[in-house]
């Protein structure tokens, strides 16, 4: 499975996030609008799309941003995670490879879903508002995923992913079960800053 993430010009005076996946075998695409681009928007809408699929693959491939990974080295190991990803990753089973410069094919792969998504849908329609904007998406993802054949393998995407079906593997956590471990540093005053708000942390507080 490929995911990237991308921002694309105003609506209504605002910038327009979106998430998407695919599925490698079936070429069964994903797209959400999402508020941002932070950790939680990426982690929920991924697991969104896992069970709109109704599992997930061996592997999900993901660029290379700091909202997955924090630090790396040379070779392209990752040396440190973004502890948000990584809990949730773990919560959902799902196993994580990352785009490297010197692997065109994976790049690739993420480049072509963005600009995939970009020029069939975003760029060819006009929207007269957000829920107009999420009526018309959901069109969109019924042409491409159930009436149109796909480019690449000739054939419907909705019908490679009933054969791709068995191999996706169960999540462990449901999307609206999935709970996220954020690590936050407590002041002398007994306070901690999420999302910009101060927050009171009681003697025995974890």
């Amino acid at each position: 499975m490929t995911s990237a993430k991308s921002t694309l010009p105003f609506l209504m005076g605002r910038f327009i996030h979106f998430f998407a996946s695919r599925l490698k075998y079936s070429r069964f695409v994903c797209v959400s609008v999402v508020k941002d681009q932070a950790v939680e928007s990426l982690v929920r809408n991924l697991a969104e799309h896992l069970d709109r699929w109704g599992g997930a693959p061996l592997m999900c491939v993901f660029d290379r941003p700091k909202t997955v990974a924090l630090k790396w080295q040379r070779n392209g190991e990752v040396t440190e995670w973004n502890p948000v990803f990584a809990y949730v990753m773990l919560e959902l089973g799902v196993g994580v490879e990352l785009c490297w410069p010197h692997s065109p094919q994976q790049k690739g792969a993420v480049e072509n879903l963005v600009g995939f998504v970009k020029s069939s849908f975003f760029k060819v329609r006009r929207f007269h508002d957000q829920e107009d904007l999420a009526q018309q998406l959901i069109e969109w993802h019924r042409e491409v995923n159930q009436e149109r054949a796909c480019r690449a393998t000739g054939i419907i995407p909705a019908v490679r992913l009933a054969e791709e079906a068995s191999r996706l593997r169960s999540l462990k956590v449901h999307p609206k079960d999935l709970a996220l471990r954020i690590p936050v540093y407590v002041g002398p005053t007994g306070t901690v800053l999420h999302d910009g708000h101060p927050y009171s942390m009681p003697p025995r507080g974890h």
